[in-house]
């Protein structure tokens, strides 16, 4: 499936922010969380604050939807500067809404934004997101160039698993 990947300026945050509480409502399954009183998650809060960071950077997933045959947004991906230097780049938040997953949109989008900065990268993930470790394990496998440096903690939630890995 052919996708866009659209950097998010200004004009595109409030669907970022829109997608980032569809991500929390999936995640809330995988590791808990509660909605508000306000009827939002908060945890993304602080996601324009992290993109104004130096290095940091986000991507809408954009498509165009095989079922009704209009254009749609499928997700969206954020990437951080890693601050101790033990790569030059994380995956900070990836999401694809679930209706495309298991169509190649995610392989996809994580591919070309993987591709398209070459340098050391960090992918982490919680204890019981086990489908996102075999998501990043398989696309990483395509993409490293060199041995995957995989780290593994199961006393906590985050990070409990993570890949280092070069990508030229």
């Amino acid at each position: 499936m052919e996708i866009d990947l659209d950097p998010v300026d200004e004009a595109g945050v409030p669907a970022l922010m829109a997608l980032a509480q569809l991500y929390q409502y999936d995640f809330s399954e995988i590791e808990g969380g509660a909605i508000g009183l306000d009827g939002r998650y908060a945890y993304l809060d602080d996601l324009v604050d992290r993109l104004a960071e130096p290095g940091a950077g986000a991507w809408l997933v954009r498509l165009v939807d095989p079922h009704v045959r209009v254009p749609a947004l499928a997700g969206f991906a954020v990437v951080v500067a890693v601050e101790d230097g033990s790569a030059d780049r994380a995956i900070d938040e990836f999401f694809v809404l679930r209706k495309y997953r298991r169509l190649g949109v995610g392989r996809a989008a994580a591919t070309a934004i993987l591709a398209g900065a070459p340098g050391t990268w960090l992918v982490q993930g919680t204890r019981h997101n086990h489908g996102a470790r075999a998501f990043w394990r398989d696309v990483i496998g395509q993409v490293a160039d060199g041995p995957v440096e995989e780290a593994e903690d199961p006393t906590v939630t985050y990070p409990a698993w993570e890949y280092r890995f070069r990508v030229s």
